[in-house]
């Protein structure tokens, strides 16, 4: 045997790719020094004792949670809304308020209910005129499940990472799987530690990166119902099915694109059906709440009002679907005339900004929905580290304003709108860098001789479709 084949299944970490391939007498041992499978795993484990033990001054259901920065919506929705400790319906048609009904999607429902019944197993008491010693002890219960179940979403979460970098191996590296160790990044950040029990995203977040995975694998289908199922959890999911079309029209690839989007819709429709037939106005309180919400917590909109220039719900809602039609107008330009097709993750990474920097609200563990993107689109350990730090000093701003810190009114709540905005300015830079990567392909991070997109399944190495392609190459 070779010994470019005895280093085929060896992964390195990602500098390889970058100072050149392995010299002919270069030798690597199958130490666990050069396997990112155990760091990984070890760094996973780590980050989510970290964020249990920071959740520990907030159980059960501990004063001043903003000012403990423990903050988690878990048991607080278990608490206060009756349907969830009642052992009700969670889909309440005849709800008598707003406040009793449940402004999540289906799929998030389905978590809840599971959860919810399990805690009946360790001992919850879920029944109408339970006391409030009972209803606190449930609630615990109910958050400390929850914790266990989104871990295990958490690791595939990683695992989807560590096996969308084996196919970053090439001629070039010598075979070796330069950017399976980028799943570090998602394994041991900081982020996650702070944010990765405020609410569910972490089981969306799991489920479109093994859509991405199966797309990278070359299963469009499966990759259609996983992002599917994935939007049933989140809404932001569905902005794959954009980023697949672009690059699909570039590559000729519509219909790939089309059992793609039909898989997903097909996976979606079977998760909300049941529900929209039997409880149709409680199914679409998820929509009607989030479309008629005015400027919310973290957004631009919301630091709009605090200096004094609101805006209403109606007209922020038009203005932000007419600066994000102009967003994916630029992209669209973008992916079609750059050089070299872009990545998926590039284009991904672009459609998300787009959309966090001008929706209404942006809640601290959003970060999640973008992390993924960020570490595969720009792998860059000096952009990850601003990224981080931003966004940490967002979780902190934010708890410190309804924490009373930093309270409206007072002279330090601008420093509240100062981390909106230098938020929001960190990510507009990471987007600039990820649009100067596609501008100048020859310096992708990521990319390399023989190295096209290890994530882009059928578009990996694909021509450009004809009409594209000058008169004479494409004949």
């Amino acid at each position: 045997m070779s010994k470019l084949a005895t280093l085929r299944d060896l992964d390195v970490p990602g500098w390889t790719g970058r100072v050149g391939a392995l010299g002919k007498h270069a030798t690597i041992t199958r130490s666990i020094w050069f396997n990112p499978v155990p760091w990984v795993i070890a760094a996973a484990v780590f980050t989510w004792l970290v964020l249990m033990a920071r959740q520990v001054p907030c159980i059960p259901m501990a004063a001043h949670p903003y000012t403990r920065l423990c903050y988690s919506d878990i048991p607080v929705l278990y608490w206060s809304k009756y349907t969830f400790w009642s052992g009700g319906p969670l889909f309440n048609e005849y709800a008598s308020s707003p406040s009793t009904q449940l402004e999540y999607p289906v799929l998030i429902a389905g978590l809840i209910w599971i959860t919810r019944w399990l805690g009946t197993l360790f001992g919850s008491v879920a029944l109408p005129g339970i006391t409030d010693d009972q209803k606190v002890a449930a609630a615990s219960n109910f958050w400390a499940i929850n914790a266990a179940l989104l871990f295990v979403c958490f690791c595939l979460l990683v695992w989807a990472h560590l096996q969308m970098g084996r196919d970053s191996a090439s001629q070039y590296t010598g075979g070796v799987r330069t950017r399976a160790w980028d799943a570090l990044f998602i394994a041991g950040a900081p982020v996650v530690m702070l944010s990765g029990l405020i609410n569910w995203d972490m089981l969306a977040v799991a489920l479109t990166s093994l859509g991405l995975l199966t797309w990278a694998r070359g299963h469009p289908l499966l990759a259609g119902i996983l992002v599917g199922l994935a939007a049933a959890t989140k809404f932001y999911p569905l902005a794959l099915v954009a980023v697949f079309f672009v690059l699909c029209l570039r590559a000729g690839k519509i219909r790939v694109w089309a059992a793609f989007t039909a898989t997903a819709g097909l996976a979606w429709l079977v998760v909300n059906l049941p529900v929209m037939l039997t409880t149709p106005k409680a199914w679409a309180f998820f929509w009607t709440y989030n479309t008629g919400r005015g400027g919310d917590f973290g957004s631009f909109w919301y630091v709009l009002t605090l200096m004094g220039i609101p805006l209403s719900s109606n007209v922020a809602t038009v203005l932000m679907v007419i600066l994000i039609a102009l967003a994916g107008g630029a992209i669209v330009g973008l992916v079609l005339s750059a050089p070299r097709r872009p990545r998926v993750a590039q284009v991904a990474l672009l459609v998300m900004v787009a959309f966090l920097v001008l929706n209404k609200v942006y809640s601290p563990q959003y970060v999640l929905w973008l992390l993924p993107f960020v570490v595969l689109a720009r792998p860059v350990f000096f952009d990850i580290i601003v990224f981080t730090v931003s966004e940490s000093l967002y979780y902190f701003a934010i708890w410190g304003f309804l924490g009373g810190a930093l309270a409206q009114g007072t002279g330090p709540d601008r420093l509240y709108w100062l981390a909106v905005l230098l938020r929001i300015g960190v990510q507009l830079w990471i987007a600039y860098r990820v649009i100067d990567d596609i501008r100048h392909p020859w310096y992708d991070p990521v990319r390399g001789p023989f190295i096209d997109d290890p994530i882009g399944g059928i578009l990996n190495h694909a021509p450009d479709a004809a009409w594209l392609q000058p008169r004479g190459l494409a004949s």
